[in-house]
């Protein structure tokens, strides 16, 4: 018999994503954490919870959104171009996936705790 898991609808952003990865499915052979952002962009570094070594940009992959880009839109048939800030600031919240074989960090999303 093949149930339909149940995504989580309530609670916070990080605690929905956890739930979801845990009703889809998870890589047994990583840990999703949170982490503190101890450096901007573009010498991006984060500290994971528990560790006590900062992980730095060389073997960061990060979500572009919450890196500084820009975005070109077409707004009442008008071009505009919208520019979005950096959002890892220093002491900023994440969560990252950090994967089995420690060689990179993804760091998914900002976190609301």
């Amino acid at each position: 018999m093949v149930t339909k898991p149940m995504i989580p609808t309530e609670g916070s952003g990080s605690s929905r994503l956890i739930g979801s990865i845990r009703a889809v499915g998870y890589n047994a052979g990583g840990t999703l954490k949170a982490a503190t952002v101890t450096s901007e962009y573009p010498n991006l570094k984060v500290l994971p919870d528990a560790d006590t070594l900062e992980i730095d940009d060389d073997i960061i992959v990060c979500n572009p959104h919450l890196l500084p880009y820009t975005e070109t839109v077409r707004i009442n048939e008008q071009v505009a171009t919208i520019e979005y800030d950096n959002k890892l600031k220093v002491g900023a919240r994440v969560l990252v996936f950090e994967p089995e074989h420690q060689q990179q960090l993804y760091v998914l999303s900002l976190s609301d705790e």
